[in-house]
């Protein structure tokens, strides 16, 4: 009998055909059903996808190879997967990024060989991609700028992977869709998807109450790393699918129900995480769901996390001799 278990030749192999959870203990008032797409079942997370495609087509045109730096400007996801596959394919990465962004990813980059440059914690990933940029013009022969932000194969990855799975996974009932609003990969890709299957779909992206740039407000302060980058990308710009509507996470709203994921549905997700789930929460609820479906995502880990004052609380520990 053939086995069940995949046997994968390297972790490229192992991402992708990421697992659907019905949110069945999450919500105290939902009259939808809402799934999460466990995009934290890939080796690192969602950004797995487009970076390994980015990558490989970048390679393929000869412009990453020997003596070549892989750089790019991210607060987290997207620097990891791009070091994950340097060590796998043996290229030096170079990664520009908030001084704010957690010590989790920070440590993880290093491990996997990456060079980190940090750049002032009040410009978020606006500032540090204006100096991968700067950079990358003043090095032209040996680097490569990844550009997450307006590279056109971020959102064709999902468009062509993660938007089918989800149209599989629920036979085709997919009512609304709610997405974090980072580098718009995620959510010009999956809608791009979604919406020719489906044109009555709702499409609701969310955004830090903090930097509403995508809902036309200037950029601020905010505490949910993983979103809100501080800038309206190229990505979204071209986007013939712009949101229906767009919904503010506040700071504490997004702990909170960071917290609330994994007390109630036992998984650990990140900030972005938990503000999609609120924000599917809130579509939920509205009597014109009742009965449909609505799908959000669960990003990354909770892992990469931990060391932020104020989202995990330090519990009842006590030691005995």
């Amino acid at each position: 009998m053939e086995s069940e278990v995949r046997i994968a030749n390297d972790i490229t192999d192992l991402i992708g055909k990421t697992p659907l959870l019905r949110l069945g203990r999450l919500y105290d008032d939902a009259k939808a059903n809402v799934y999460a797409k466990l995009e934290n079942f890939n080796p690192m997370s969602n950004k797995d996808r487009p970076v390994l495609n980015m990558v490989r087509k970048a390679m393929a045109e000869g412009r990453v190879g020997p003596g070549i730096e892989v750089v790019e400007a991210s607060s987290g996801n997207t620097a990891i997967a791009i070091a994950t596959f340097g060590a796998v394919y043996g290229f030096p990465v170079r990664i520009f990024m908030s001084e704010v962004v957690s010590l989790e990813r920070k440590r993880a980059l290093v491990a996997f060989g990456a060079k980190i440059t940090l750049t002032p914690g009040r410009e978020y990933t606006r500032g540090a991609r204006e100096r991968a940029i700067a950079y990358c013009k003043a090095n032209p022969a040996t680097t490569f700028f990844v550009n997450q932000h307006g590279n056109p194969e971020n959102p064709a990855t999902h468009e062509l992977t993660t938007g089918p799975e989800l149209w599989e996974q629920l036979g085709g009932k997919i009512d609304a869709v709610v997405i974090a609003l980072g580098t718009c990969g995620t959510y010009d890709g999956v809608t791009r998807y979604l919406k020719r299957m489906n044109p009555a779909l709702r499409a609701v992206g969310v955004e830090p109450a903090g930097s509403p740039v995508y809902s036309g407000g200037k950029q601020g302060e905010h505490h949910i790393y993983g979103m809100g980058p501080g800038l309206v990308t190229e990505i979204f710009r071209r986007s013939s699918n712009k949101p229906d509507e767009i919904l503010l996470a506040e700071d504490d709203v997004a702990y909170e129900w960071t917290r609330r994921v994994a007390h109630r549905e036992g998984v650990l997700v990140g900030l972005t995480s938990g503000a999609v789930a609120w924000a599917a929460g809130q579509v939920a609820a509205r009597p014109e769901f009742t009965g449909k479906n609505v799908v959000t995502f669960f990003y990354d880990t909770g892992e990469r996390y931990l060391s932020i004052d104020g989202l995990f609380p330090q519990g009842d520990i006590t030691r005995v001799d």
